[in-house]
């Protein structure tokens, strides 16, 4: 493990669990608020995680060569 990508390595699986988790949040504090930032909670939670996975991605590609 490349100790340069553990900080964002964590910081998607934990971006990726809140996205999990969101859904439980909503579904039982029953605010409309929180349903209503939905879509943007997601996009933000998917530019997160995919850019890390592109990221790491090209790195990996860049160390071989």
């Amino acid at each position: 493990m490349n100790p340069r990508w553990t900080t964002r390595r964590r910081m998607a699986w934990i971006t990726l669990w809140s996205g999990v988790l969101y859904p439980l949040l909503v579904l039982f504090s029953k605010s409309d608020q929180l349903g209503s930032i939905a879509g943007p909670y997601y996009v933000f939670v998917s530019a997160v995680v995919g850019a890390y996975i592109g990221f790491a991605t090209v790195d990996d590609k860049w160390h071989k060569e």
